[in-house]
């Protein structure tokens, strides 16, 4: 881990102060590299002033310098293996236990990085648009699957933006104003994230975005739900946004319960029809 490298050349130039702020750096170092500077002082009551210092005795111009660098040393040693490498040495030997622990730590922090006045504004929004567009590539597309269904069985319209490059633009040629575009994203930002935000801006939607570090990219959406899945740089679930994808869809029940209610009772009919 690169910080580890700069303090231990740089050890004795650091000051009390510097080692608490360091030390916050090697614990979360998925989400240290894209805070600015209040995000790492604050909670430890300092002024912003403090991570400048401390950055210019590690080497660096300024507090930015090194968030860069973090940033790109923490993507640049982001492989598969080493994220499951990294999970099974801290619980070598409880593996289900270990996972159920960070798991729920995660979870917990949750409420601390998205409040539910931002779910509540975007569980409005995907109410009222006309239709839902939903982006998501990889394993991220299990989050879109889900919450796909959960607004048809609620009798709203969706599409799911998957696929080749091709089929992206097949499906973005019926937005229309007054849609709403919902991208799930994590780690990194997808090469076909940035020209679909685009094309749903151009095209009078709102855009969305779920993820847990990419809180700078452009073009922005116009919100972000951003939660760290853990507090490391290894293997880390979709437990966290899973979570938020649920509670999404309970805050579009509660706030249109004629609609979405009345739609799953049709749907219980429905089903019942298969039964008999």
């Amino acid at each position: 881990m690169l910080i580890a490298e700069l303090v231990r050349g740089r050890a004795d130039r650091l000051t009390a102060t510097d080692r608490r702020l360091v030390a916050v750096l090697q614990a979360r170092p998925a989400e240290a590299a894209f805070w600015y500077a209040a995000d790492l002082t604050e909670p430890l009551g300092l002024h912003q002033s403090a991570a400048t210092r401390m950055a210019q005795r590690l080497g660096f111009e300024g507090y930015p310098q090194l968030r860069d660098a973090l940033r790109q040393d923490y993507l640049a040693g982001d492989g598969p293996s080493q994220r499951v490498r990294g999970r099974l040495q801290r619980h070598p030997d409880d593996v289900l236990g270990g996972f159920v622990d960070d798991e729920l730590a995660a979870l917990s922090a949750l409420p601390a990085h998205v409040t539910q006045s931002e779910i509540d504004d975007l569980a409005a929004r995907i109410a009222a648009a006309g239709h839902v567009h939903l982006f998501a590539q990889g394993n991220a597309t299990v989050l879109t699957d889900l919450l796909s269904r959960r607004l048809r069985r609620f009798g709203m319209r969706s599409t799911l933006l998957t696929g080749p490059r091709r089929d992206l633009a097949e499906r973005l040629s019926t937005l229309e104003p007054g849609d709403l575009l919902l991208a799930c994203a994590f780690r990194r930002v997808p090469a076909a994230l940035p020209p679909v935000l685009e094309i749903a801006a151009e095209g009078g939607a709102y855009t969305a975005l779920i993820t847990d570090v990419l809180l700078a990219m452009s073009p922005q959406p116009d919100a972000i739900l951003a939660a760290p899945r853990g507090g490391s740089d290894d293997y880390l679930s979709l437990t966290v946004p899973m979570a938020l994808i649920n509670a999404l869809v309970l805050t579009i029940a509660r706030q249109a319960p004629d609609r979405a209610i009345g739609s799953l009772d049709r749907l219980g009919s429905l089903l019942e029809r298969f039964d008999t």
